[in-house]
């Protein structure tokens, strides 16, 4: 008798450990799906943001370019002084790539791969 409940027993628990298994399987696979969205989305509305500045860069560019080549009375003046403003601007940035821009963009991506850590998943 007693040997069969203990029989009865080491079955229910195989069958609760594999539902637990399960479960935990399938919470899982939702939490890797909702990182991958959430990051996801963000580099998407990142891209968007980045090509709607450029556009209104360019345009800003363009225009301080023609005002400065009528100021100086020479177009070509104009566009060359805003190039040469954002070549400087390049080197500048080539040169603080290793202190500056790789750490940002690597701590921003870290950052949102594990924003909601602590959050419960709804």
């Amino acid at each position: 008798m007693e040997a069969q409940n203990l029989k009865e027993d080491a079955k229910d628990i195989i069958n609760h450990s594999s539902d637990y298994l399960e479960t935990f399987y399938k919470l899982t696979l939702v939490r890797a799906t909702k990182k991958v969205s959430d990051v996801g989305s963000a580099v998407v509305n990142s891209i968007l943001i980045v090509f709607i500045s450029l556009c209104i860069l360019l345009f800003a560019s363009m225009a301080a370019a023609w005002w400065l080549g009528e100021v100086l009375n020479s177009p070509a003046q104009g566009f060359l002084i805003v190039a040469s403003f954002y070549l400087l601007l390049v080197v500048i940035l080539i040169l603080m790539r290793k202190k500056i821009m790789s750490p940002f963009i690597r701590n921003l991506f870290i950052r949102k791969i594990y924003e909601e850590k602590d959050k419960v998943i709804r």
